[in-house]
């Protein structure tokens, strides 16, 4: 079974850096289609990530401050932040909903503190040509990601899908189409990726689904950022899977793996 690496703070804090970017971009990028949602997901995770970036800073510069405190402190930062979202009373656009987000977020800050998230805050100009979506427009967005399935029979659908294609990958490979099964195996994650994404939203209270959006846009970018693969089925399908969970903590990237079906 692929096991997520475990990494030190500070590639945490790089990775940080690099999912805040990622989510700016996906909002910017969403934003340009009117996908008024999982724009607004993506741009409130950039935030969320860039926050947990400053969090490092002011941690790991204090003298006696540990690497275990770091993870402790990011890991609740993000888990506190991002469900259920924060919303700001009668919003006109997209803009207006995230900056009334980082409000509510800075009031956990001190001063200090909420100074350097304020910094590091990315534009939200992206949004501010977007409705406010209410409440009706979140719930739809969510059905339209479950396919109008409820969300215990989309998980169960996918999974079984997945299961389809992986079986479908081990023939390929006991033929010797090595190429063949590579591809089914990834199609067989992807379908368990998005299972798996979708049952921890619901498991976190996220019903929205936002947090779906945030982490099918990390999973994604970490695909589309590898360098080729290595030859042979398990090495290849390796690599893709170390890069699915790339962008997840530690701890989210191991329970994503142990979803996946066997090889």
């Amino acid at each position: 079974m692929t096991r997520a690496p475990r990494r030190s703070a500070e590639e945490r804090y790089g990775q940080c850096l690099a999912n805040a970017q990622i989510l700016h971009v996906a909002a910017a990028r969403l934003a340009g289609e009117s996908i008024v949602s999982r724009a607004l997901a993506a741009a409130w995770g950039a935030d969320v990530y860039a926050a947990q970036a400053v969090l490092w800073e002011r941690i790991m510069g204090a003298a006696a401050s540990s690497t275990r405190g770091w993870f402790r402190a990011a890991e609740a930062f993000i888990a506190e932040t991002t469900v259920p979202f924060p919303r700001e009373p009668d919003p006109t656009t997209c803009g207006d909903i995230l900056r009334g987000a980082r409000r509510q977020l800075l009031t956990r800050c001190d001063d200090g503190l909420a100074d350097s998230i304020t910094l590091a805050g990315l534009p939200t100009s992206a949004l501010d040509d977007l409705p406010a979506p209410g409440p009706a427009d979140l719930a739809a967005s969510a059905r339209e990601r479950l396919s109008g399935m409820t969300p215990r029979a989309f998980v169960e659908a996918r999974r079984v899908a997945a299961e389809t294609e992986m079986a479908a990958a081990r023939s390929l490979r006991v033929a010797g189409d090595t190429s063949g099964a590579v591809q089914a195996a990834y199609a067989a994650d992807y379908l368990a990726f998005e299972a798996y994404l979708v049952e921890s939203a619901v498991a976190l209270g996220d019903s929205d689904l936002l947090t779906v959006t945030i982490r099918w846009e990390l999973g994604s970018a970490g695909i589309q950022h590898l360098q080729g693969l290595p030859e042979g089925f398990v090495p290849g399908v390796t690599a893709i899977r170390e890069a699915l969970a790339s962008g997840l903590s530690d701890a989210d990237g191991a329970r994503m793996l142990a979803s996946l079906p066997p090889l």
